[in-house]
C-alpha cells in the first residue's frame, strides 16, 4: 500500500516538525502495510511558508532513515494553484502534480491553470477533492475536470462521509494527508476496506 498525500517530511511546512516525529510515524506507516510514501509539503501556499531547497535537503536527510525502516520514499510537493504567482514546485514520479486549491470560492484560473500544466506535459491530481465547496454537486465542473483527465485524491477521514464521489466511482487516490497527532490519529485500517482505489491508484502511477 501508498501513502500519496502527507506532510510527514518534518521541519518545512504546517505539518511534522522533528525527524524523531517523522521516523516514529514512518515506524507506524510500515507496521500498518504502508511500504511507499510520497512526501508532499506545501508549495506556493498563501498562509504557509515554505522553501523548495530546504524542503530537498531535509529529504536527504530523512532518506537513510525511510532506507533502515524498509519504506520506499518519493519526494513531491502539493502545490497550492495561484493565478500569477511564481509556481514552483516537486512534481510527484517526474510528472503528476498534486494540487490544492481554495475551498470555499471557486478559482476561476483553474481551467486555464490545469490546461497549461498539461500542455508542459503533466498530469494532475486534486488533492482532497472532498474540501472544494464549490465543487460538490456541480456535476458539470466534475464531468469537465474527468474529461480533463484530471485525477481525484479524498482524504482517509471523509471515505465514510461521503455520499457522491465514491458511490460515482470518482475517486483516483486515497490519502492520510497526515499533518501529525494535532489533527488525530490516522485509521490505517482504511486503507485495506478501500483497497480497490489503491489498487486503481498502483495502474494510474505504475508502482
Amino acid at each position: 500500500m501508498f501513502d500519496i498525500h502527507n506532510h510527514i517530511l518534518p521541519g518545512v511546512d504546517d505539518g511534522l516538525k522533528t525527524i524523531e516525529g517523522a521516523i516514529e510515524t514512518l515506524k507506524e506507516y510500515k507496521e500498518n502495510g504502508i511500504e511507499t510514501v510520497f512526501f508532499t509539503p506545501h508549495i506556493n501556499h498563501p498562509t504557509v511558508n515554505t522553501d523548495i531547497e530546504k524542503i530537498k535537503k531535509t529529504y536527504e536527510e530523512l532518506k537513510p532513515y525511510c532506507k533502515e525502516i524498509g519504506i520506499k520514499t518519493y519526494l513531491a510537493s502539493e502545490l497550492y494553484l495561484q493565478p500569477n504567482k511564481n509556481m514552483g514546485f516537486v512534481p510527484l514520479k517526474d510528472y503528476f502534480i498534486l494540487i490544492e486549491l481554495p475551498t470555499k470560492i471557486y478559482p476561476m484560473y483553474l481551467i486555464d491553470k490545469i490546461f497549461d500544466l498539461q500542455l508542459e506535459g503533466y498530469e494532475i491530481i486534486l488533492a482532497h477533492v472532498e474540501r472544494y465547496q464549490w465543487l460538490q454537486d456541480n456535476e458539470k465542473l466534475i464531468e469537465k475536470l474527468k474529461t480533463m483527465n484530471v485525477y481525484f485524491q479524498m482524504n482517509l477521514e471523509y471515505l465514510e462521509k461521503d455520499k457522491y464521489y465514491l458511490k460515482s466511482d470518482l475517486i483516483d487516490f486515497i490519502a492520510t494527508d497526515y499533518h501529525g497527532k494535532k489533527r488525530g490519529p490516522i485509521d490505517f485500517s482504511l486503507f485495506k476496506k478501500y483497497e480497490n482505489i489503491i489498487e486503481k491508484g498502483k495502474k494510474i502511477l505504475k508502482l
